[in-house]
C-alpha cells in the first residue's frame, strides 16, 4: 500500500482539528448565535463526512495491508477528534443557552 494513505489521514486530521479550533476559538470571541455559529455547524457536517469516508478507507486498508501498526495509528488520529469535537460542541451550546 502506499504510504501516501498515512500522510494525507495525518493531514485530513491537522486540518480538521485546526479549522475546528479555530472556528471554536471564534465561537468563543463572538458569543451568541452568529454566522460563526452557522459556518461551525455545517463546518462539523462536512468533517465528519469527510474524516468518516478517511476512516473506511483506513478500515478496508487494515484488512489487505501487513503494515497494521501505521494503519491503526493513523485511525486513531483520525479517532481523537471525536471527543475534541465533542468538547468544544458542549461548551459552544453551555454558551449559547
Amino acid at each position: 500500500m502506499d504510504i501516501s494513505i498515512f500522510k494525507k489521514s495525518y493531514k485530513i486530521a491537522l486540518i480538521s482539528f485546526s479549522i475546528g479550533t479555530i472556528l471554536f476559538v471564534l465561537q468563543i470571541i463572538n458569543k451568541g448565535l452568529n454566522g460563526v455559529t452557522i459556518i461551525g455547524y455545517y463546518y462539523v457536517g462536512a468533517a465528519i463526512i469527510v474524516n468518516s469516508i478517511i476512516l473506511i478507507i483506513l478500515l478496508s486498508v487494515l484488512f489487505l495491508n501487513k503494515n497494521k501498526i501505521d494503519i491503526i495509528k493513523s485511525i486513531g488520529v483520525i479517532l481523537v477528534n471525536i471527543p475534541i469535537a465533542f468538547l468544544y460542541y458542549q461548551i459552544v451550546i453551555h454558551n449559547l443557552i
